[in-house]
This record gives C-alpha cells, sequence and structure tokens, in this order.
C-alpha cells in the first residue's frame, strides 16, 4: 500500500489497546513503532456519536480478535507476525471516516476495518476503490450501498446481504396462532435502510400470506415518534416492525406506551443495549441475529468456536455477550487475517483483493464466502427474541435455544 507523509495532530486518548484519533485526524506515525514481525490494523469506527451504542461493543470484539491472533501467530508464507491495533473514532461521521481510512492507507496499514451503517459505508467504498486497497466494513450490508461495486469490489462485509434478514422470523410468525399473524405495518427512518425494506416487504410477506398495511418514514434526525405510533395503530396491525437504529428504537418503545399501541407482536431491526435503554417492554420482541454462542457449526484456528468467544468475551469482560455485535467486530479481522494467509501476502494489495473476492472458508461466527458487490453469501440469519432480558435463538427450529414466546405481553394491555 502506498506511504506519503500526513500531519501529525496532538488530540489522542486511549481506548483499550489502540490508541483514539480524538480530532478526527489520522497521525503520520500511527504505527511507528511497528517492527518488521508486526502487522499493522487499522480500525476506524464510531466509539462516539450515532453509531457509538455499536462501536464500543465492535471494538470490544476487534481486540478479543487482536489478542486471539497474538497469542498464537499469524503465519503468512513463511513468517509469523503479531498485529498491531490501531483504533480511530470517526465520531459516527461519514467524510471523518473516509479521511480517517484514506490517510491508515498512506500510513501503510496492513489490515483495514472501517465503517459502520449505510451512510458511512457509501463514503468509504470510493476511497477503498480509489486507493485500489481491501477494506472490511465493521457493520454495513445494505444491498443498495454495495451494489455499485458488482463484479469488481473493494469494500466488503461479513454480514449477509441485508434484504434477507428479516426472512427466518416471517418464516417464524407466519406458523403461530392465537392470534394468527396477517397485517405489518412498518415504521422507518426515510434514508437507505427504510427505502430497501420498503420495496422488498410487500413480496417477502406475500410468500407468507401476510401484507404490508402501512408504512410510516420519519426524518432520520426524528425523535417524536407519536403521530406516527397512532397512524399506524389505525390500522389495527398484527405485526410492529420497528426498522430503526437502537436510539430511535428506544424512544419509539417509550412512545408506544405513552399512547399505548400493543400489536400481537413486535419485530426490531437491531438488538443493541435495547434491554437498558427499554427494560422489561423488551421481552416478547423479536430481532434477526447473525452469531449465538449455542451455534458453533463453524470455527477458526484463532478463536475456535462460538462458545470459545463466549468463553474469551465474559473472561475479558465479567459478563456474557449480550448480542452478536462484538462477534461481529471479531469476526471482521479474523477474515482478514485469513485472507492474509490465502494470499500469502501481507503488503500486495492486488493479491489480498482476490484472496478476498475469491474466499471460501469459516471463521468462528459462520461461513464466509462473498457475492460480486462483497457481501457474504455464506452467513445466514436466525430469528431471535428477547426473554427474561436475554436474547436467544428461537428459529429455525434445528437450532434454537428457546421455543419462541407468542403473543407480545403488551397485547392484553391493548
Amino acid at each position: 500500500m502506498k506511504r506519503n507523509t500526513v500531519t501529525r495532530r496532538k488530540a489522542m486518548q486511549m481506548i483499550g489497546a489502540g490508541a483514539v484519533a480524538a480530532s478526527g485526524i489520522l497521525p503520520s506515525k500511527a504505527f511507528a513503532q511497528a517492527s518488521n514481525n508486526t502487522l499493522k490494523l487499522a480500525s476506524v469506527l464510531g466509539l462516539s456519536g450515532f453509531y457509538g451504542q455499536y462501536g464500543l461493543e465492535l471494538n470490544r470484539g476487534i481486540q478479543i480478535a487482536v489478542d486471539a491472533i497474538n497469542s498464537k501467530g499469524l503465519k503468512v508464507a513463511d513468517k509469523t507476525y503479531k498485529v498491531q491495533l490501531e483504533t480511530f473514532d470517526d465520531k459516527s461521521d461519514a467524510s471523518t471516516s473516509a479521511r480517517l481510512v484514506e490517510r491508515a492507507a498512506s500510513d501503510g496499514a496492513n489490515m483495514m476495518v472501517a465503517g459502520i451503517g449505510s451512510l458511512i459505508a457509501k463514503a468509504i467504498i470510493p476511497v477503498a476503490q480509489r486507493q485500489r486497497i481491501p477494506v472490511i466494513g465493521q457493520w454495513a450490508h445494505l444491498d443498495n450501498v454495495f451494489a455499485g461495486q458488482k463484479g469488481n469490489p473493494y469494500y466488503f462485509s461479513t454480514m449477509p446481504p441485508f434484504s434477507g434478514i428479516y426472512e427466518p422470523t416471517w418464516e417464524q410468525l407466519a406458523r403461530v396462532d392465537g392470534p394468527k399473524l396477517r397485517k405489518v405495518v412498518m415504521i422507518s427512518p426515510n434514508d437507505e435502510l427504510g427505502a430497501l425494506v420498503a420495496k422488498r416487504l410487500p413480496d417477502d410477506l406475500k410468500k407468507y400470506n401476510m401484507e404490508v398495511a402501512h408504512v410510516e418514514f420519519f426524518p432520520p434526525a426524528s425523535q417524536d415518534f407519536g403521530a406516527p405510533l397512532e397512524r399506524c395503530a389505525r390500522h389495527n396491525p398484527d405485526i410492529l416492525l420497528i426498522n430503526c437504529y437502537t436510539a430511535q428504537t428506544i424512544a419509539i418503545f417509550k412512545q408506544i406506551q405513552a399512547v399505548r399501541f400493543y400489536p400481537p407482536s413486535i419485530v426490531v431491526e437491531a438488538p443493541t443495549h435495547l434491554v437498558e435503554g427499554v427494560g422489561k417492554a423488551i421481552d416478547g420482541v423479536f430481532v434477526p441475529a447473525f452469531w449465538s454462542p449455542a451455534i458453533s457449526k463453524t470455527k477458526d484456528e484463532f478463536i475456535g468456536t462460538s462458545q470459545d468467544f463466549a468463553r474469551l468475551y465474559k473472561a475479558k469482560h465479567n459478563a456474557e455477550p449480550p448480542d452478536f455485535v462484538a462477534a461481529c467486530g471479531a469476526n471482521d479481522v479474523i477474515t482478514f487475517a485469513m485472507a492474509l494467509q490465502k494470499a500469502r501476502s501481507t503488503s500486495d494489495s492486488p493479491a489480498i483483493l482476490n484472496a478476498l473476492r475469491n474466499f471460501d472458508g469459516e471463521t468462528f461466527f459462520s461461513a464466509v464466502k462473498f457475492n460480486d458487490v462483497g457481501l457474504n453469501i455464506g452467513a445466514k440469519p436466525y430469528s431471535a427474541q428477547f426473554q427474561s432480558g436475554k436474547l436467544l435463538i428461537v428459529g429455525p427450529d434445528a437450532v434454537r435455544a428457546a421455543a419462541p414466546q407468542h403473543p407480545y405481553p403488551g397485547w392484553k394491555k391493548t
């Protein structure tokens, strides 16, 4: 990867094992202490701002992956390396994230994991293309964001295509009784996230004899959901789909209680920090999930199995992983490390890029195989549900940790 001189900024703070550029500018000597036996891993993510609730948990997983790699050593061709992690806070800002990625590449990063959310992913993709370097997203998998890379991806996601994440949940909810579920309303920000789901939702539900009764869009910065929820309630739906980020979801739940709108089933897009933010009202809510300590279909040489990751997480943080997000962060790093092994190089960007494009393997998290836009078609979503404050896999039946609970407990309050 090419190098040039970048101005050093003084504003630095320490987070975990990595130095975070609090100023949003990557210092030119960030990796100055790296030796010939050390690989440079740049992690660019939002540790503050809108995506901070995700970034802090992703960062935990990344550090666990680095520790696991360094305890065994990363053998590439005939040489064994350690990994030096540098973590940079993009403050959930797309332009800052793109700038940090570009400067980390210029500073000689051997591995790059960067970007939470579709807006930030869109800003990173042209940087990766211009620099001709492979980058793995921290957590971004909207199909329409990746589509422009078709046939020539530089930016990859270890997550499955977003277009299919609700499929196991719809399949499961279509089978329940008492009451039967048919009418779905969705509340969502009017952005790439909402546009993708709204476009696909009628056809996705039709397969299960279900239908869209109403879609309520709101401006992405909104925190006032009383009127939108009342408009959703007028349709007397069976399912409320909250296709939103964590901060919006928490605000919506508070206003659900204010307007006393309790449908028989509620589905949310992501689980992070909902137990803390929503409380007991989150029990009974369904959510797509991508990993669980209870599922060990795959493994890798560094972390091992899903149970091994959960053990490492508990040893480091004295708690069980609350959801799949930290595991996702670890998976990003492990996948990149394995790509270096397949490329038999730590610095040949075309070879590493080719190794990712043709990757066909597995980690503790899932199978990994990228399609022609850079999304992981090897990973599969599951249906999960909050029960007694814990997120449990409830479908498909072959891998579930608990039976689904139906209806949503609050329904009887309506």
